[in-house]
């Protein structure tokens, strides 16, 4: 890699601050001007925060285009229930947050596919993002936790979607948004945590797995 790149350092506040401001720029805007302006700003900056992504080098594919498209699908199916455009019969915050539920049961339920097809979702990314002997991915202890660990993501994504429909329908809408931030992201600390920590102590016993440390050192380098 060359050593002009950003320091990783800066790299991890980008990161903080790109998961951050959609949140703070819906929930302010939504509260001060209305549901479109909201919606615009969130899906822009979250946009802008998958092509910086890209441009630090790393290699996310399909997966840009991807995100990218669905962003735009979200907010022009919410601007057009807001203008009339679409009738649902329910409010246009009802469809925004409703698309990000199913969109939460459809992530856990294709995670759960890739696993029982024998093709864990984990044991396809990591590789992408982690630069990892052969012999490790080789590894019948390898495909076998990360099998395991991508069933913590099933856990997740469909656990945290019940969360939010039971939320959404039991709470005014700026508790319902300010629970529902500050519980998802204190539940995917903790399962990227365990995750992380369940990973390392399963691979440690393979002889070219060199730790979670070096792991996390040659992610960042990666994404730098």
């Amino acid at each position: 890699m060359s050593d002009n790149r950003p320091p990783s350092g800066g790299v991890r506040g980008g990161s903080n601050l790109d998961q951050l401001m959609p949140v703070l720029l819906f929930f302010v805007l939504f509260n001060t001007v209305g549901i479109i302006p909201a919606v615009l700003a969130a899906t822009a900056w979250s946009i802008k925060a998958a092509i910086g992504r890209r441009k630090r080098g790393l290699d996310i594919g399909w997966w840009l285009p991807t995100i990218t498209i669905y962003l735009l699908a979200r907010a022009a199916v919410t601007v057009a229930v807001e203008r009339d455009l679409i009738d649902f019969g329910i409010s246009s915050e009802a469809v925004y947050f409703g698309i990000g539920f199913v969109t939460k049961f459809l992530v856990g339920i294709a995670v759960a596919v890739t696993i029982l097809a024998g093709r864990p979702l984990l044991a396809l990314m990591i590789p992408k993002v982690v630069d990892l002997h052969q012999a490790v991915l080789d590894d019948p202890r390898y495909h076998r936790t990360m099998s395991n660990a991508s069933w913590i993501i099933v856990v997740y994504e469909c656990g945290s979607a019940v969360w939010d429909v039971w939320l959404f329908n039991n709470s005014g809408f700026n508790l319902f948004f300010l629970a529902r931030s500050g519980t998802n992201f204190v539940v995917s600390f903790l399962c990227i945590t365990f995750g992380l920590l369940y990973i390392d102590r399963s691979l440690e016993p393979i002889d070219e797995y060199p730790g979670l440390t070096h792991v996390l050192e040659n992610s960042d380098r990666l994404s730098s």
